[in-house]
C-alpha cells in the first residue's frame, strides 16, 4: 500500500511539473479511445440491430401466414404459368453462358477450417476423392416450382438442391431433400446486369451495407441444414468488390461456404471469399441456357470432359422439363463412365487438396 501511495505520489509531481504535456497527452489518449471505442461498440449494435430485424421481419411472416388461414391449393403448377413472374435464367436473352475451366489449377491451401465449421456439419458424406473424378451437379431455383423441384430431389444422388429463400414451407422442403441424401444451399437472388427481375429480397448495389447484411440475414433464416450459398443471377451485384466482402464477412463467422455462380466474368466472389477465408468453390458448367434435351445432353458430355481434365466439375442447371428429364437418363450412367456423383462439399474438399 506504502508502495502505490509513493507511485502515486511521485506521478502527480511529474504531472505537475509537466502539466502542458501532460493535458496534450490526455487529450490525445482520450481521443483514440473514443474514436476506436466508439466504432466498435457501433459495430456490436449495428450487428444486433440487424440480427433482430431479420428476426422481426421472419415473425412477421409467419403471423401473417398464419392470420391468412389454411394454405389454399396453388392455381398454377409451374413457375410458368404465373402471371408477370419473373423468368428464371442467369444469361441474358442470347448470350449463354460459356464453360469455364481452372487453369491452372487451383493453388492448394491448408486446411484452416476447423470440423465444427456449419459446411462441414451439414455436408453430405463423401469419402473418396482421388480415385475417380469428381462430378457435382447443383440444381438451382428449387422451391418455387413444387412439382418440379420434388421431380429434382427424387433423381439419384447425390447432388446439391439450392432452395430461394423466398419459397413456401422451406424448411418442410429442405428436409425432404436432404432424407433424399441431396446437399442443400441457399440460392441468393443478387442484382443482375441485365433487365431480369432477380425477385423479391435481392441483394442490390445501390443499398447501403447495413440493409445488404439485414436482407442477407432474413435469407439466411429462412431454412437451416444448407451448407452455404451461392448466387441466383447477381452479375452486377458480384462485381462489385465492397458489397461481396460484406456477403462473407456475413458467411465466415457462420462456418458456410461460397459457391460463385459465375453469372459474370467479372465476378469477384470466388477471390473475395479467398481473401477473406471463406471456403468457395465455382461453377464450371451451365446446363439449361438452351432449354431443349438435346442441348442438355450436349452440356452433360460437356460437364464428362472437363471432370476428367480438371478432376471435378461443377455444373449448374434448374428444375426445367428438359434438365430432369436428361438428367433422368444421364445419372444412372455416371459411375460406369468411371466418374463419382458427389456433392458440392466434396468438390470444396478436393480443390483445397483437404481430406
Amino acid at each position: 500500500m506504502d508502495r502505490l501511495r509513493s507511485r502515486f505520489a511521485g506521478l502527480s509531481a511529474w504531472v505537475a511539473r509537466h502539466r502542458w504535456p501532460s493535458i496534450v497527452v490526455a487529450v490525445i489518449a482520450m481521443f483514440v479511445g473514443s474514436v476506436f471505442g466508439g466504432y466498435w461498440i457501433a459495430e456490436r449494435l449495428d450487428l444486433r440491430g440487424s440480427e433482430r430485424v431479420a428476426r422481426d421481419t421472419l415473425e412477421d411472416m409467419k403471423r401473417s401466414a398464419a392470420a391468412t388461414g389454411p394454405a389454399v391449393a396453388p392455381k398454377y403448377a409451374r413457375i410458368e404459368e404465373l402471371p408477370d413472374f419473373p423468368k428464371y435464367t442467369e444469361a441474358e436473352p442470347g448470350k449463354p453462358m460459356p464453360t469455364l475451366e481452372e487453369k491452372p489449377p487451383v493453388k492448394k491451401v491448408a486446411a484452416t477450417f476447423q470440423a465444427e465449421q456449419t459446411w462441414r456439419r451439414n455436408a453430405v458424406p463423401f469419402r473418396d476423392l482421388r480415385s475417380k473424378p469428381l462430378v457435382a451437379i447443383v440444381i438451382d431455383d428449387v422451391g418455387l416450382d413444387r412439382a418440379r423441384s420434388k421431380r429434382a430431389w427424387e433423381l439419384p444422388g447425390p447432388m446439391t438442391m439450392s432452395f430461394l429463400p423466398y419459397a413456401r414451407d422451406l424448411p418442410e422442403q429442405a428436409r425432404a431433400a436432404r432424407a433424399r441424401g441431396h446437399e442443400l444451399m441457399l440460392h441468393m437472388p443478387m442484382e443482375p446486369s441485365g433487365r431480369n427481375d432477380p425477385g423479391p429480397g435481392a441483394l442490390m448495389v445501390s443499398m447501403p451495407d447495413v440493409e445488404v447484411r439485414q436482407k442477407l440475414l432474413i435469407a439466411l433464416e429462412s431454412f437451416g441444414g444448407y451448407v452455404g450459398i451461392n448466387n441466383h443471377m447477381g452479375s452486377r451485384f458480384t462485381a462489385n468488390r465492397a458489397d461481396m466482402e460484406v456477403v462473407m464477412r456475413q458467411l465466415k463467422p457462420r462456418g458456410l461456404m461460397f459457391l460463385d455462380s459465375r453469372t459474370s466474368p467479372q465476378s469477384v466472389g470466388d477471390q473475395t471469399a479467398q481473401e477473406i477465408g471463406v471456403p468457395s468453390i465455382v461453377r464450371h458448367v451451365f446446363l439449361d441456357d438452351e432449354d431443349s434435351v438435346e442441348a442438355v445432353r450436349r452440356k452433360l458430355a460437356e460437364t464428362e470432359a472437363v471432370a476428367r481434365r480438371q478432376g471435378f466439375v461443377v455444373a449448374i442447371g434448374h428444375p426445367h422439363e428438359s434438365t430432369l428429364q436428361a438428367l433422368a437418363e444421364w445419372l444412372p450412367t455416371v459411375q460406369g463412365k468411371g466418374l463419382a456423383l458427389a456433392p458440392s462439399t466434396a468438390i470444396l474438399r478436393k480443390r483445397n487438396g483437404w481430406d
